[in-house]
């Protein structure tokens, strides 16, 4: 039995966060058979949570998570450690993958503990991270269904799964912007200054400002920000760029980052009621949302009116579904006249296409198409493996196997998953022998990731969630990619960036189509090899990488929507 006067001491000290003098107190006076369900709790977030913590700290913590839940059965205890215990040992796997043995034991106790607490908000977000990490498409996709059914679950959460519904295709863009939209009305608005208060007119330019998570070298966005900022007209638009993410002015890239605006303002320690009344009071004209739904606790800010237009680009390929973001930047086609309405905001259509990427500083070279060098054919994708969905898988397996010399070589973009059971869903079909795993983990640098393209006869495009960064690498190192055109921007991204390629016979209509084309070049080496070196020759040269002309498409439709508005 527990004495009143510990139990006040260690509550006291939790509350202060002193995490290790918990751990001390309870090691003293309390045995692990005295200790009650609710401490075992306490004492492995103080595992997690304390100062300098060890990997030893961190079984230790998981251990303390696993006898709460034992303890504490289908009781409020029981569901801490539970909950606790999934959201811990995902989180450490997808940091360190030796401790993958935890995410796979805590998948067991969601399906032991899922009948008394399937409806609770905290342990159905834990499980949709859970089955995320685990490539679990079906389980992840109940999950997210219930999430988004479920009143009790906070508006954050319940947005990032409608977003999640990009991933899966049991569900129309009229049904994704209703959701959306319908939801948004529970983001906070907060205190704006109207306007009419605000003195834009002292601006000598348009102040334009990009709002994001990832102004950072390693993310993809840099490379369709860089030179579209390069060569941005500067005549008429001074540029803002606002980070939430702490930059590292140490490395090469972030202080190239930091240098493409005429202003980087870190806004990593601010809340987001401290950002909005900065950008007011730099009289930002025109705002735009380069996060989208990736990133929601930051971009609820867009659901109040801060500049006088507010624009959404390149992020998450959708719309927001906030009343206060006016534009959407498409193109034709990716979201065609005759779908305009399925958006609410209004669509802003570059030329040619929605963004367009810089390159890289890695030497291009046409290499020899692997076949050429082997006695096989190798299929290839470097998308992350959370966009292969179940239906990826069918029609990926259906081609090794009418391609009897073949493999598929799979490398996911992200290391946040357990990647050894993508190899379990291609089991399924009888293919798994045949599937290649490439570790992201041993590429630490941009060129030894590109490099994996040298190994890669022809790519695919996943679906119904695209590749969009993936299919510009691909093209750029002269690696053809078939991809299967969608239903609205989000899955029509590979069909733009192939359309304008200028190699039209790499979009495929239907998954018929996309197993016949692989499955034609597989058996037309000849050809493929034509059409493969004339890429690498002409691809330089097309849209995809004229970022010059890209960048002048893009301030000339800012222009032209700013001269309307006023």
């Amino acid at each position: 039995m527990i004495s009143s006067a510990i139990k006040q001491q260690i509550e006291k000290l939790f509350s202060e966060k002193k995490y290790q003098e918990v751990i001390e107190i309870s090691d003293k006076f309390i045995s692990e058979n005295e200790r009650p369900p609710g401490l075992s709790s306490i004492l492995g977030t103080c595992k997690f949570l304390k100062n300098n913590n060890t990997e030893e700290d961190i079984r230790s913590g998981l251990s303390y998570f696993e006898e709460a839940y034992l303890k504490g059965g289908n009781s409020i205890h029981g569901l801490s450690g539970v909950t606790n215990y999934i959201t811990g040992s995902v989180d450490i796997a997808t940091k360190n993958y030796s401790f993958r043995k935890y995410a796979e034991k805590a998948e067991t106790y969601f399906y032991e503990s899922e009948k008394y607490f399937g409806e609770n908000p905290s342990f159905l977000i834990a499980a949709k991270e859970l089955f995320k990490f685990h490539l679990n498409q079906t389980q992840k996709k109940k999950i997210v269904d219930k999430l988004i059914q479920n009143k009790n679950v906070p508006i954050v959460e319940k947005m990032g799964s409608i977003f999640d519904k990009n991933y899966f295709y049991d569900w129309s863009q009229q049904e994704y912007t209703n959701q959306v939209k319908l939801n948004s009305l529970n983001f906070p608005k907060y205190e704006v200054k109207n306007l009419n208060e605000i003195k834009f007119k002292e601006n000598e330019k348009i102040y334009i400002g990009f709002v994001s998570s990832d102004f950072t070298d390693t993310h993809s966005i840099f490379y369709f920000l860089k030179d579209t900022i390069k060569y941005f007209d500067r005549e008429n638009f001074k540029i803002y760029f606002f980070s939430f993410r702490r930059k590292d002015i140490n490395k090469f890239f972030e202080k190239e980052v930091k240098n493409l605006p005429d202003e980087f303002i870190d806004v990593t320690n601010l809340n987001n009621q401290e950002v909005v009344d900065l950008i007011q009071k730099k009289r930002i004209n025109i705002l735009v949302d380069v996060m989208g739904l990736t990133s929601i606790k930051k971009t609820q800010i867009f659901n109040s009116r801060i500049s006088p237009i507010q624009i959404s680009w390149l992020a998450s390929c959708n719309t927001n579904g906030f009343d206060n973001i006016d534009y959407l930047i498409a193109d034709e086609n990716v979201i065609p006249k005759k779908e305009e309405n399925l958006y609410p905001e209004k669509i802003i259509k570059i030329s040619d296409i929605w963004n367009a990427h810089c390159g890289f500083e890695y030497k291009r070279e046409l290499n020899k198409s692997p076949f050429e060098n082997n006695n096989h054919f190798t299929f290839g994708s470097l998308n992350n493996f959370h966009k292969i969905s179940d239906e990826t898988i069918e029609i990926w397996s259906e081609i090794l196997k009418k391609c009897e010399n073949s493999k598929l070589l799979l490398k996911s973009s992200t290391f946040n998953c357990n990647q050894e059971k993508i190899i379990d869903r291609f089991d399924k079909f009888g293919v798994s022998k045949k599937i290649v795993l490439d570790d992201v983990r041993n590429y630490p640098y941009k060129d030894g990731h590109l490099k994996v393209y040298k190994n890669i006869d022809l790519a695919f495009d996943t679906f119904p969630y695209n590749g969009v960064t993936t299919t510009f690498e691909a093209l750029w190192m002269g690696v053809p990619v078939i991809v299967l055109k969608g239903f609205n921007f989000n899955s029509k991204c590979g069909y733009s960036i192939i359309k304008n390629s200028n190699f039209k016979n790499l979009i495929a209509n239907n998954v018929t189509e996309y197993v016949d084309k692989a499955v034609y070049f597989y058996n037309n080496r000849k050809e493929f090899l034509e059409l493969k070196n004339e890429l690498f020759k002409n691809i330089l040269s097309t849209p995809l990488f004229q970022t010059k002309k890209f960048s002048k498409d893009f301030c000339n439709s800012l222009l032209n929507i700013y001269k309307k508005s006023l």
